[in-house]
């Protein structure tokens, strides 16, 4: 079964051909439609202030479905990295009060994979990077200039030797990076981070 979340502040929209994943969810509404003029009533039955937390829209052709979702927002394309050093320890970045994993904006004739490990370099300081695979995308939804905006982030798992100080980028306003171990990320950083980061480490353990 395959699938695509779209991520909404703290509430998603899910697009697949099996209606039987709305039972992992509470609160949830199914349609059994899609066209593109339904993408603001979407967008409005998920407001903050609405009970509704999942949208699923189950539908054969799921994933012609979701391109057509995906052509009425800005779309932004990023890339990031889950990084692992020699003590199995993982990279986080701490920015605007949550723990995240480092990711940014993919520049113009740049490859996603280089963008990736530039992007975990400028915002951790660190090197030695090397790819070893990629994870899932994540999609989230968020405002930008009082324009709609999907930004989709291509992630990959890494591994760095790297044992020298961590360095925040502050100017994209991260104030610490911290290698946290997998309690550690059980208790501090799943407890406060985005649900797109949750759903990218559990589709890998």
């Amino acid at each position: 079964m395959q699938m695509y979340k779209v991520f909404i502040n703290e509430k998603v929209i899910c697009f697949t051909n099996n209606v039987e994943i709305s039972k992992e969810f509470s609160d949830v509404l199914v349609l059994n439609f899609f066209q593109i003029e339904l993408t603001p009533f979407l967008l409005e039955i998920l407001e903050d202030k609405s009970r509704t937390k999942v949208v699923v829209v189950n539908v054969p052709k799921f994933e012609e479905a979701f391109t057509l979702f995906k052509s009425y927002f800005k779309l932004i394309i990023a890339a990031g990295g889950l990084v692992s050093n020699n003590e199995e320890k993982k990279l986080f970045i701490y920015r605007l009060g949550k723990w995240d994993l480092p990711k940014g904006k993919v520049e113009e004739n740049e490859e996603v994979n280089e963008a990736a490990v530039r992007e975990v370099e400028e915002e951790c300081g660190i090197n030695g990077i090397e790819i070893q695979n990629q994870l899932p995308d994540t999609y989230h939804i968020y405002t930008h200039k009082d324009r709609l905006v999907l930004k989709q982030t291509f992630w990959f798992a890494m591994t760095s030797e790297y044992s020298g100080e961590l360095v925040p980028q502050t100017e994209e306003n991260i104030t610490d990076v911290q290698w946290l171990n997998d309690d550690e990320i059980e208790s501090k950083a799943l407890t406060n981070t985005y649900n797109s980061i949750k759903e990218l480490l559990k589709s890998i353990n």
